[in-house]
Parts: structure tokens; C-alpha cells; sequence
């Protein structure tokens, strides 16, 4: 809810309340699978959640979220906080995954 729901909402239909304001359309991830031929892309979902690997481009929207999972990464078991961005993120695309249509 964090992270995510402010563009694409809380039920992942890509309609938070800053979708409006943005120049780019913002996408309903619940239909990822169907979109991919019924399959969830579910290392590419995982590619564009971290995003740290991507060049963006002039006027991006998409955060990079795996600077900012491990930039607030806290341990209470000794984690890294690669390992805790990581963790987050894994998190996030499980859950993306279980929410399509």
C-alpha cells in the first residue's frame, strides 16, 4: 500500500489518487498474465519493481524501488539491506501475482 497504491490503487487497477496527475498511463497490474498469454512475467515484473538495472528514460514515472527498499532497509536479524530490498521486492511480485485476473 506504500509503495504502490498511490498510482496504481489499492486493488492494483491503476487508479490511485496520483494517477491522474502523471503524463503517463498507469497501468492495471492485475492483468499482467493476461497480457503475457495467460503467464505471469514473473521475472520481468520482478526486473521493473527493482528497477535498478533499468536506464530510464526522459520522463520515466515508474520509481526506482529497489534504491528505495534498501535505502530504508532495517534489520532485526542481522539481514543486509540488499538482502531486505530484495525480500520486499520478492514480496511485492508474489503478491502481484496472486492478485491477477
Amino acid at each position: 500500500m506504500i509503495a504502490c497504491a498511490g498510482c496504481h490503487g489499492e486493488s492494483a487497477k491503476g487508479d490511485g489518487p496520483v494517477a491522474a496527475v502523471l503524463n503517463v498511463e498507469t497501468p492495471d497490474l492485475t492483468g499482467l498474465a493476461a497480457r503475457n498469454g495467460g503467464t505471469f512475467p514473473f521475472e520481468y515484473t520482478l526486473f521493473m519493481v527493482d528497477r535498478r538495472n533499468v536506464i530510464p528514460v526522459h520522463g520515466d514515472a515508474m520509481p526506482i524501488w529497489g534504491d528505495r527498499f534498501q535505502a530504508s532497509a532495517i534489520s532485526q536479524r542481522g539481514e543486509t539491506a540488499e538482502m531486505v530490498a530484495r525480500g520486499r521486492i520478492l514480496s511485492l511480485v508474489y503478491y502481484l501475482e496472486s492478485v491477477q485476473q
